[in-house]
């Protein structure tokens, strides 16, 4: 592969990502990546609202059966007083129906507490949804600019787009594949041996080795960056 091929690819593939950066650098996209991170937050607290408001409702639902339970047993308790005849037996009956009662009473209190949490939970549920669909609507509006932008930039994107893909048909599979894996990350991708001895874009100092490896081939990886490295 040629070294031609490899810094063309290099400098066609530059031009599309300043043109990509431009697009995520505008206000249009500042404002769309926002609005989406905001949607996304208020669809993320209602379902955990939706989640925790299960929680309470199962609560409740026991804390109920509980309570109706404890009231049918203080009934039948309460309904075989009559037939008691002995002290003994009355004050045994006394005291578990007082029991009953204080248990119905911190029941009820338990009951009351987790109601009102409750309705603040809808409160808190209702909030959250306004604000949710509030934030979609400036999502779409900012996402219709955004269109706006990226469609303005795409005449020049495709044509380098088409130019790259008709120069990959000249680079091999090794090269792409290093390449496209540091483009994100590493820029530039391919540098020169500077010095005889040093990688041109970490600047690390080569081992013996890789210098003789890349007298001999077209390009070899950076050791310590991973950059593709060729002989000037």
């Amino acid at each position: 592969m040629d070294l031609s091929v490899m810094l063309e690819y290099q400098d066609l593939d530059r031009k599309l990502i300043k043109l990509e950066s431009t697009l995520l650098q505008s206000e249009a996209a500042r404002e769309y990546a926002q609005n989406k991170g905001t949607v996304t937050s208020a669809q993320e607290q209602v379902g955990k609202q939706n989640r925790e408001a299960g929680e309470m409702i199962k609560q409740m639902d026991a804390l109920i059966a509980e309570y109706e339970a404890l009231e049918k047993e203080l009934t039948e308790m309460e309904g075989a007083v009559p037939e008691v005849t002995d002290l003994n037996g009355a004050e045994f009956f006394s005291r578990n129906i007082q029991k009953l009662i204080n248990q119905l009473k911190n029941l009820s209190q338990e009951i009351g507490k987790l109601s009102s949490r409750i309705v603040e939970m809808n409160q808190a549920h209702a909030a959250t949804m306004s604000a949710g669909k509030e934030a979609a609507k400036k999502l779409n509006a900012s996402k219709a600019r955004y269109d706006e932008e990226k469609a303005k930039l795409m005449p020049e994107a495709k044509k380098l787009q088409a130019e790259i893909a008709e120069i990959e048909k000249k680079c091999t599979p090794r090269f792409l594949d290093v390449y496209k894996r540091l483009r994100k990350s590493k820029i530039p991708v391919v540098v020169p041996l500077q010095g005889g001895r040093s990688c041109g874009g970490c600047f690390m100092e080569l081992a013996g080795d890789a210098i003789v490896r890349l007298n001999g081939e077209n390009f070899i990886e950076c050791p310590d960056c991973g950059r593709i490295l060729y002989k000037a």
